[in-house]
């Protein structure tokens, strides 16, 4: 087969990504396969979560195996509000630059007031930090230096813009997602625009990833309490189910293909956090393609350099992504 046939056959059996050279002395097919988008899901319990409790207003349930969000009953009926605070590491789970297309929070409800009023909850993006502290108990206990309270973000300064925090200050006006909530049992925010724009708005910005402030929409009202259970709650931790794609990547280009003796040496730029497989095959016209390295995944672009020493009359290379 002469050089001009065997790129012929080259290009029919690897695709047109591939790129081909020819060395002194033998035949080398540099080949980069192409990296496909690809659909992916993850599930993440929370990394913090807390109550900010309004009849315990300097008190911090952080360690609790729940939270409260919902309004409770006074002597004479009228109602005492409670929030939840709820966060996820979002982050350290999903590859930058990923592309989110759905998220979805479910909850478990593990106790109602005896006498129940039902609502509708709401989830709003937080937009201050706050400290998910270590007090656990019914009421919770008095805060320390630096855990959430009613009045507080972390305890004792600096302060929410109102107790309980403010709309439009502390947390979104606009509800990102809803759902009516009434005895035990399991709720689930269903995927929404504005979930997914919260999550990817904390993928892209994790250092103003402050999670989201639960709340019953009929806080005039009384006994819409509800416990639901915290990421201490074990199996019935808050589960955050997101589906995410990794943008297609262009094909690894090799370059700088030098042939000095039997060593044959080319390069090739890398995307960070992806790891490579640099394999060869001294047959054409077969799949039996060889691993020579992998190359792990880097923390930033750079550059390859890979050497190989050959004894074949031709060898050809290719470079996946998985």
């Amino acid at each position: 087969m002469n050089r001009s046939a065997l790129r012929n056959a080259m290009r029919s059996l690897l695709g047109r990504t591939c790129r081909c050279g020819v060395p002194t002395l033998f035949l080398c097919a540099l080949c980069a396969a192409p990296c496909l988008s690809l659909a992916e899901s993850v599930t993440l319990h929370p990394v913090a979560d807390t109550t900010l409790y309004e009849t315990s207003p300097n008190n911090n349930l952080g360690a609790n195996t729940d939270f409260i969000a919902g309004t409770t009953a006074g002597s004479a009926g009228q109602p005492y509000r409670n929030r939840a605070l709820l966060k996820f590491d979002v982050a350290g789970q999903i590859p930058t630059g990923a592309t989110i297309t759905s998220a979805s929070l479910s909850l478990l409800v593990v106790k109602t007031p005896s006498v129940p009023a039902n609502s509708t909850f709401g989830l709003h993006r937080l937009l201050v930090s706050w400290g998910e502290g270590t007090k656990n108990g019914s009421l919770g206990l008095q805060a320390t230096t630096g855990e959430a309270t009613w009045t507080s973000r972390f305890f004792l300064l600096p302060q929410w813009a109102v107790p309980g925090g403010k709309e439009g200050t502390d947390f979104l006006t606009d509800s990102s997602a809803s759902t009516p909530v009434s005895g035990r049992g399991s709720y689930t925010f269903v995927s929404t625009s504005n979930l997914v724009a919260d999550v990817q708005f904390w993928l892209n910005n994790p250092g103003s990833n402050f999670g989201w402030i639960l709340m019953s929409q009929k806080e005039a009202t009384a006994s819409t309490a509800r416990r639901f259970a915290s990421r201490e709650g074990g199996a019935n931790a808050p589960v955050l189910v997101i589906e995410y794609t990794v943008g297609q990547t262009q094909p690894p280009r090799i370059s700088q293909m030098s042939l000095l003796g039997s060593t044959v040496t080319f390069q090739f730029d890398v995307d960070p956090q992806r790891p490579y497989a640099v394999e060869f095959n001294n047959a054409l016209g077969t799949t039996n393609w060889l691993t020579l390295t992998n190359i792990a995944a880097q923390p930033g672009p750079t550059n390859i350099t890979v050497s190989d020493s050959v004894t074949a009359s031709h060898r050809c290379y290719r470079v996946k992504t998985p």
